[in-house]
């Protein structure tokens, strides 16, 4: 009788376990990253102007959390190390066809996730959000020790 209380003590302690893993992340949607506002803003250092972010509070919200999303890789340099999610092909993405900064994320790979990903692969990853209202060398949404999920 004994073990059988132990192991339904067991058996509750990995479903609570379990789901606090499931709460602790939020899957999110890219009309879920849309609630910013943009300013250009001449960079006098640069000599051009930037678009500086301004986020809406459900945006501010996510700030810091683990989150996934869904999207296609952008490759940013031919080496492969460095890339983007995105919420649009490369055909139609943020840098190459006019869509918003706001359908873009920068990935900072957690080393188990280097490696080498093809253009437009639609993948998820999961990692901490930072929002960045204005540091011009990166994007406005970066994804701290992004794993490929």
């Amino acid at each position: 009788m004994h073990h059988l209380k132990t192991f339904r003590l067991l058996i509750l302690g990995v479903v609570i376990c379990a789901a606090s893993m499931t709460y602790s992340q939020q899957s999110i949607t890219w009309d879920q990253l849309t609630d910013v506002k943009f300013t250009k803003k001449f960079s006098a250092e640069l000599g051009i102007e930037l678009l500086e972010a301004s986020f809406g509070p459900s945006v501010k919200a996510l700030d810091g959390k683990e989150i996934i999303i869904k999207g296609y890789i952008i490759p940013l340099d031919p080496l492969g190390t460095q890339y983007v999610i995105s919420r649009n092909p490369m055909a139609s993405c943020f840098f190459c066809g006019g869509s918003g900064p706001e359908t873009v994320a920068e990935l900072r790979l957690h080393p188990k996730s280097i490696r080498r990903y093809a253009t437009d692969e639609i993948l998820s990853f999961k990692g901490i959000l930072m929002l960045n209202e204005k540091n011009s060398d990166s994007l406005n949404y970066v994804i701290l020790s992004a794993e490929r999920i």
